[in-house]
């Protein structure tokens, strides 16, 4: 099983070859507003490192949200791209799974991770998942809400509580009202990986087959509002 995996929900944009278990290679940039440039030359370097080519992928896994409404939009058109040209199987990856995901190898059963992007103002992106034996399992549902109400959702933590992502440091007083044992990971230590979004994307397509292809779309949480430019007859 070979697959290919793109991240570009956030400033990160990167991409990473699994075969069968092992990432082969991975390529990341960690500057905004390169995605639209930058992802398609990355994908190509991966494969090129690799040693494989577009016709050996099996899938293309790629971070479904939520996250950035246009470097959703753009990873998703990619990986539709790919897997269109190559007739290779989708697999959507919830972002803030995947990301959190990167803690198993660290966590104790009984421990929380959870990740949380900053969707400007008071609010947050949020997702937690707990450690158990045998990998991560939801803790509480991704969602959007305000930094305030982060207690009330996250509910009882048996263990340490890890934090990570860019709305965690603006996160870090509700969640020690939460959770007694608080680890807040800065996110340039901790930062989102393709290299996870295939771990997952695996895990998924095993366990619930791959995504229709035409109908698939970002899980974006919040409403899209767009603001219309100003008429310049106005």
């Amino acid at each position: 099983m070979t697959i290919l995996a793109l991240e570009t929900a956030t400033d990160v944009c990167g991409a990473a070859l699994l075969d069968d278990t092992a990432v082969v290679a991975e390529a990341h940039l960690r500057r905004p507003r390169v995605h639209s440039a930058r992802l398609t030359p990355l994908v190509e370097d991966v494969l090129a490192h690799a040693e494989r080519a577009p016709d050996a992928l099996d899938a293309v896994a790629v971070s479904m949200g939520p996250g950035s409404y246009t470097g959703l939009r753009i990873g998703v058109s990619t990986a539709k791209g790919w897997a269109r040209a190559t007739e290779a199987a989708l697999i959507g990856v919830p972002t803030l799974e995947a990301y959190a995901a990167q803690l198993r190898p660290v966590t104790r059963p009984g421990d929380v991770a959870c990740a949380l992007l900053d969707a400007r103002r008071d609010e947050v992106y949020a997702g937690a998942f707990r450690r158990v034996d045998d990998g991560m399992e939801p803790h509480a549902e991704t969602t959007a809400l305000p930094v305030d109400a982060l207690p009330d959702w996250l509910g009882p933590v048996e263990g340490r509580l890890w934090a990570l992502g860019d709305g965690a440091e603006k996160s870090r007083s509700a969640l020690e009202a939460a959770a007694p044992s608080l680890t807040v990971l800065p996110p340039d230590e901790v930062a989102p990986s393709a290299a996870w979004v295939a771990r997952r994307g695996r895990a998924r397509l095993d366990r619930r087959g791959p995504d229709d292809l035409s109908s698939f779309e970002p899980l974006y949480v919040k409403d899209v509002h767009a603001t219309p430019a100003p008429s310049p007859f106005a």
